[in-house]
């Protein structure tokens, strides 16, 4: 029997078969990143109705079980936006955005998490409005997630440096860190789902393995280049370049999408 969908086209059929085998992969990942936080809350939940917990050890037993639930509720919603984006978005809604202001505020909502990871947080914001089309929503999203990357896989006494400019006739942020570095056989790799550099540290900063990848889409829906350059030991530099910057008055809010807590 011939498939007559992929007659004469074996490109098809090659590319079917790897989307089938990425939504395979992708599905055992999830089901991994769920079973573990929701074992631990059963077992924790366990002790606590069996009464053989101590009362030294209830308060780290219900702390341990909040902070699984919220890793789990940063997972889904990591999941759905992921959804969201493969399903594909319309530049229908976007509008004018002053990627400066957005930047800014990016960077002010994680203030407070780099003073908790003893990172210097700085910005160097741009001359006059950098304006570009783009939905804000998701331009908070991706400097949220490049910004907090930085702070958690950085060093105390580290630095971030989140900047935006025009760049020959282009609207251009990059936030640069002075943290771990990643090998360079990584560095490909760094923005596929649930890849992890360092798997011990995203589980102490309670990372979902999926805020690079989100990052890359959104880049990808406004038609922006990101690259990454890093150094093990030095630091790592990600550069998000959008197609022009546009003149005229900005027609939308800048204001952040509500975030979940990290």
């Amino acid at each position: 029997m011939v498939d007559v969908a992929d007659s004469g086209n074996g490109w098809t059929t090659m590319k079917r078969r790897k989307v089938e085998k990425l939504r395979r992969e992708f599905s055992a990942n999830v089901s991994h990143e769920l079973k573990t936080p929701l074992t631990n809350i059963l077992g924790y939940a366990e002790m606590l109705d069996s009464g053989l917990a101590a009362e030294a050890d209830r308060a780290e037993f219900i702390r341990t079980i909040r902070s699984e639930a919220e890793r789990m509720i940063g997972l889904v919603d990591d999941i759905m936006l992921l959804s969201h984006l493969d399903e594909g978005y319309s530049s229908d809604a976007f509008a004018s955005v002053d990627l400066g202001e957005v930047v800014l505020a990016a960077a002010d909502a994680l203030q407070a998490k780099a003073a908790r990871y003893e990172v210097e947080l700085t910005v160097d914001p741009p001359k006059s409005p950098l304006v570009v089309e783009a939905s804000a929503s998701l331009l908070a999203e991706l400097f949220h997630n490049l910004i907090d990357n930085a702070i958690k896989y950085n060093r105390p006494g580290g630095t971030v440096t989140v900047s935006a400019a025009k760049e020959s006739g282009r609207a251009v942020a990059r936030v640069a860190d002075t943290g771990l570095g990643i090998p360079a056989k990584e560095t490909s790799r760094v923005f596929e789902r649930f890849y992890r550099v360092d798997h011990s540290r995203s589980k102490l900063t309670g990372g979902t393995g999926l805020g690079l990848a989100i990052t890359k889409h959104i880049a990808q829906v406004h038609d922006a280049d990101i690259t990454l350059t890093s150094k093990e030991g030095v630091g790592t530099t990600i550069k998000v370049a959008f197609p022009s910057a546009i003149k005229g008055r900005v027609k939308s809010s800048q204001g952040r999408s509500k975030k979940r807590k990290k």
